[in-house]
This record gives structure tokens, sequence and C-alpha cells, in this order.
């Protein structure tokens, strides 16, 4: 059954990973050291990206941490410094989905991102409008690497397993993929991404939009 819909993942693949730099404003408005931001921020980062923290919970208890109030205004501000950190976006794999959509493949987005996150997304980058869906865990309450959300994202596309592919950066989210029977590919570069696309005869896809980015 050829391929009809492309899913990906939003951060290490759409968005790539923020470095030690992207995390510098957060950084300096907690006032705190590099490792201990790391700490706090990716202790409790899979509840909240579940909604079983709120925002209010998740970054109170980080500014609190740091010596803050874990006030509204608080919170507000750290919010939003949060979803800068993964509004940056890989252009050639945006345009990528263009070159997609032309072609008339169905798209999605399936992604662990909390609700504020998601939602500032959503809000800020009109570009995604092009997708036909996004299944964030956030409003889902369920994530990566549980089969579910691969098939409540399937279901909202209304495609089967057969006939989608996954791209995701992390291997054990590919093996979950594979297992409710999706193509899947762990991406690591664009470049390694067309030669694994060459089996499933979309790399010339890619390779067009590399062409258009030039």
């Amino acid at each position: 059954m050829p391929i009809t819909t492309v899913i990906f993942d939003w951060g290490g693949v759409l968005s790539p990973p923020p470095t030690p730099k992207d995390f510098e404003p957060l950084r300096q408005a907690l006032r705190l050291d590099a490792l201990t931001l790391q700490d706090h921020y990716w202790r409790k980062r899979d509840p909240f990206d579940l909604d079983a923290l709120s925002a209010a919970e998740y970054w109170g208890e980080i500014a609190r941490a740091a010596g803050g109030t874990g006030s509204p205004e608080e919170v507000r501000k750290l919010e939003v410094l949060d979803s800068e950190l993964w509004s940056r976006f890989d252009q050639v794999l945006v345009e990528w989905v263009r070159v997609l959509r032309e072609r008339k493949f169905k798209l999605g987005i399936l992604s662990n991102m909390s609700r504020s996150v998601g939602g500032h997304l959503l809000r800020t980058h009109k570009w995604l409008e092009i997708f036909d869906h996004f299944c964030f865990s956030g409003d889902l309450r369920i994530g990566k690497p549980d089969p579910a959300i691969y098939r409540t994202c399937l279901d909202a596309l209304q495609v089967t397993a057969a006939e989608a592919l996954f791209i995701d950066d992390r291997e054990v989210n590919i093996t979950a993929a594979r297992g409710v029977g999706m193509h899947g590919i762990v991406f690591r570069t664009a470049d390694q991404l067309r030669r694994d696309l060459a089996p499933l005869d979309l790399a010339e896809s890619l390779a067009e939009a590399k062409r258009r980015v030039r």
C-alpha cells in the first residue's frame, strides 16, 4: 500500500533541539546556573507534557525553587520563554511539508508537548495551518510511546497505519509506531532522512524541498 500520509514529531524534527544559547533567556529569568536549570526543566517535564501538571504547578514549582514567588505573572513569563525555545524550525523540512501538500499527502504532527507550548505554536506559526491534524500529548493526556496516541492520530487523519509514515528523533517512539503498523524513520539529519526515504519513493520530494531552500 502506498504512503498517503506523513506524520512529524515537532521537537527534534521540525524544530531543532534547543541549544544552551536558546535556554539563556529562561536561565536569566530564573537566575539559575545552566545545570540547575536543566535539572529543574526536565525533572517533571513528562507529566507537564501529559497535562498531569498544569503550567501553574510546573512553572510555579520551578520559580519557587529559584527563589521566585510562582505568581501568575511570573508563570506566564516563563511559559512564553519556554514556548520560544520550541519556536524555531528547520527550513528544509518545512519546505518539504509544502512539497508534500502540493502532492496531495495528508499531514500530521504527533508530539509530546504541553498545552501551553502547543497553543503558542498554533497561535504564532501560521504556516502550521498546512497540517490536517495535531496530536499533542497535553491535549490528549496520552503520549509517545503509548500505542494509543498513534492510533488516535491515525483515526483523526482517517488513514490506516500501513499508509502512514512517522518521523521522530527517538528510536523508542519509532519502534512503537512500527508496532501499530506504521512506517517509521528515526530522524538525525535531512541528508540521512533523504536516504531513508528512498525505499518509500519519497526521497525525490525531499530533494526538491532542499533545492527550493537554496
